[in-house]
């Protein structure tokens, strides 16, 4: 068991939910939202306990909505304006605040833990409240203050296919390196739409280039993915060098081109490395 904690948080943006329902769940372009200080979550939960027969024979569990609360720098009118429901005039540059007309939102972000692991996160729909400001007068301190903002969070209405459930939020450990994570955040992520990592298979040796003298050895390590694969050893001039298990001896002047290779799927993937073999001197 690996023991780590979490330790650092970046790279917050939001999404529109444009569409939840059976048919489908869809959202819009993702933005930047704010620079993030930190992120706390809390889960509405209860457990409780039936009785029968003088006995406690059924717990009943119940799982309520996500309060996230994110300490953030001060978030620009149009984003703020967007997220609560709010008016911005682009035209002047002014946010008005009236009766909200709030809508439904996913947010991202990533967090990191301590042995260096990140995770990315999507929380999938919730709803944004007016947030905390304080202003202060200033002085001759450093001191500043940034915004505080809750997101409540719920499940999607949409049941996706992978799960034949709806979903609160999606979260990958970047560390195991079994997702394909290029596009995360340049859209919405959901258990549909998240891809197992698509690595070719492929060897490397550490020498491209190597020289031996006649009658010595030198040793070639490979480098595989997978890295299980059996590796198998050649010389195309055994009259010069020979190899064994990667260990190259040389026989007589000359060169010979050493190959590994290994075989996935039915496909063969090779690397080379040229020896040159050297007269003993003297």
């Amino acid at each position: 068991m690996k023991i780590y904690e979490y330790r650092g948080v970046s790279g917050l943006v939001y999404a529109p939910v444009t569409q939840d329902d059976s048919e489908g769940f869809v959202t819009g372009t993702v933005k930047p939202l704010a620079g993030v200080a930190e992120i706390s979550k809390s889960t509405e939960s209860s457990n409780e306990a039936h009785y029968y027969d003088n006995l406690p024979a059924v717990v009943v569990s119940s799982t309520g909505s996500d309060e996230i609360t994110i300490s953030a720098s001060a978030i620009p009118f149009d984003v703020l304006a967007e997220i609560t429901g709010q008016y911005y005039d682009d035209t002047t540059g002014m946010f008005v605040e009236k009766e909200r007309n709030p809508g439904y939102f996913a947010i991202g972000y990533q967090t990191k833990t301590t042995d260096g692991d990140v995770m990315y996160v999507w929380r999938l729909k919730g709803t944004f409240n007016i947030p905390d400001q304080t202003n202060a007068t200033e002085d001759d301190g450093t001191d500043a203050n940034g915004q505080e903002i809750t997101y409540t969070g719920i499940s999607t209405t949409h049941k996706f296919t992978k799960t034949n459930s709806p979903a609160k939020a999606v979260t990958v450990n970047t560390g195991l390196g079994l997702a394909d994570v290029s596009d995360f955040f340049t859209s919405v992520q959901t258990p549909d739409s998240i891809q197992s990592r698509t690595v070719t298979p492929s060897i490397a040796l550490n020498q491209a280039t190597a020289s031996v003298e006649a009658g010595e050895t030198i040793t070639l390590t490979a480098t595989t993915y997978p890295a299980d694969a059996v590796v198998t050893w050649s010389s195309n001039a055994e009259t010069y060098a020979t190899v064994s298990g990667g260990v190259v001896t040389g026989v007589a002047e000359g060169s010979a081109v050493i190959t590994a290779s290994i075989e996935v799927d039915g496909q063969t993937y090779t690397d080379t490395c040229t020896v040159t073999v050297t007269a003993v001197e003297g």
